[in-house]
Formats: structure tokens, C-alpha cells, sequence
């Protein structure tokens, strides 16, 4: 399997307004985006790099504020990569999410339960 790139890490979070104001206006990081329907934010530093992702807490979400930073894997073909994962006994968690025109989106687990992504960009 070739990963592609380390681009984002992402938490879970109870107030995502909160969450946005604390991040730029504490920490100092720059909102890339907002998409209040989804319940996702990005941010960056002022030189860019990696993002942080900022994930408001739902239903459909099963991590919980606090619990951890959940590292996000950037792949192409996200379906064989996946397959590729558990064939050598990675655990997956849950469904592929796909939120069309954007990423597809899967939650694996390592063997000290922590939680990674796979994620393939739909658009470029």
C-alpha cells in the first residue's frame, strides 16, 4: 500500500463554534473552511502543512470529545486499499462514509485501539 501523504489529524469536539473560536483566536490557526451542514472545519498554521480537522459531536460519530486525534491517511482507491488492510489484519470500524463530490472516508483500527482514516480526495 503507498499512502500518499499525512495532511490532516482531526479531533471530535462538543460545540464546533467554540472549537473555531478557541482554535483562531487562542491558538492562532487560520478557519480554511466550515461546513456548518456537515459539522467539519479545517484549520491551518500561517505557513500551512498539515490540518487540523475539528469533527462536531453527533450520532453518527462514535469517538467523544477527548478521546483522541484521529490520523487521517490520504490513498488512491480507497476501496482496494481498504481490502489490501484487512487481508493483513487490520480491523475496519463501521462503513465507508462517502460525502459525494468531496472524500470517501474510512475508520480502521490499530492494535492498541486507536483510530486511523483512510481517505481518498473525490475532487482535487
Amino acid at each position: 500500500m503507498a499512502v500518499k501523504g499525512l495532511n490532516l489529524v482531526w479531533i471530535v469536539v462538543k460545540d464546533i463554534h467554540n472549537a473555531i473560536k478557541f482554535y483562531t483566536q487562542s491558538v492562532g490557526m487560520k478557519l480554511l473552511t466550515f461546513e456548518e451542514k456537515y459539522g467539519w472545519a479545517e484549520l491551518t498554521g500561517k505557513d500551512g502543512g498539515a490540518m487540523l480537522g475539528i469533527a462536531q459531536q453527533s450520532e453518527m460519530e462514535t469517538i467523544l470529545p477527548g478521546q483522541n486525534g484521529v490520523i487521517t491517511l490520504s490513498v488512491d482507491e480507497i476501496e482496494t486499499r481498504v481490502a489490501e488492510m484487512i487481508q493483513r489484519g487490520v480491523r475496519k470500524k463501521g462503513e465507508m462514509i462517502v460525502i459525494p463530490g468531496h472524500v470517501k472516508l474510512q475508520m480502521m483500527v490499530d492494535p492498541d485501539g486507536n483510530h486511523f482514516q483512510i481517505v481518498e480526495t473525490l475532487t482535487e
